[in-house]
């Protein structure tokens, strides 16, 4: 009759041990994801809402990845490629057409909350560089190109939505501070054979603006 008792003592032990074990591997601590987006500058004197903030839109992707903290905290950086595109709004009559290529580095500090049982919501801060190329064209066959570097920064909000255990579908607004051109366009007018172009740091002198950004991005616990 003495074995009985230690069998059901181990049995207790082991019953009270798996739970401990599940919820400490539960919760991950990295994720990768991919994301999708544009952004545009503010055009001065535009109230149009649709046109306001499409001076020089960009449109490219990119991959990053987040490490949590502690808490609701957490840390993320990001690698994105962004080209000029094509499509001119309306009211782009009187903006730089500047072709641009952009390769931006940045890295935020955000902060998480649970807003529903498969969503949550967040906020951020970050900042970055932004490695660009630009271009205008001069007259018939001429071009004005430069490279620069300059400094980013960001104020974001966002959602994402559990889709499978580990797998989230989200989207997120960001308020930027990005260089951008002033230039005029008329000033790339040729008026006669004798005109020179303008050097690059002329048309190039790069100035703090603000622009909007709308992403949407694929994200994988892990």
């Amino acid at each position: 009759m003495r074995p009985y008792p230690l069998l059901l003592l181990l049995a207790a032990s082991s019953a009270s041990a798996e739970p401990t074990s599940t919820a400490t591997s539960s919760k991950p601590t990295y994720d990768l994801g991919v994301r999708v987006g544009g952004y545009g500058f503010r055009r001065d004197g535009d109230n149009d809402r649709t046109t306001a903030w499409t001076e020089c839109r960009m449109d490219g992707f990119g991959v990053f990845g987040s490490r949590v903290l502690t808490g609701p905290l957490f840390v993320e950086a990001g690698v994105d490629m962004y080209s000029s595109t094509d499509l001119r709004s309306d009211g782009a009559e009187a903006d730089l057409p500047v072709a641009r290529t952009s390769g931006l580095f940045s890295a935020a500090f955000g902060a998480r909350a649970q807003v529903a049982s498969r969503v949550r919501g967040y906020l951020q801060l970050g900042a970055g560089v932004e490695l660009t190329r630009v271009s205008v064209p001069y007259g018939d066959d001429q071009t004005v190109r430069d490279d620069k570097v300059m400094p980013t920064g960001f104020f974001g909000v966002g959602l994402d939505l559990r889709i499978t255990r580990r797998t989230y579908l989200g989207a997120t607004f960001r308020a930027l501070v990005m260089g951008n051109f002033d230039y005029e366009p008329a000033r790339l007018d040729m008026n006669n054979g004798w005109v020179t172009a303008p050097t690059a740091g002329e048309v190039f002198d790069a100035s703090p603006d603000a622009a909007a950004q709308g992403q949407f991005y694929v994200r994988y616990d892990l």
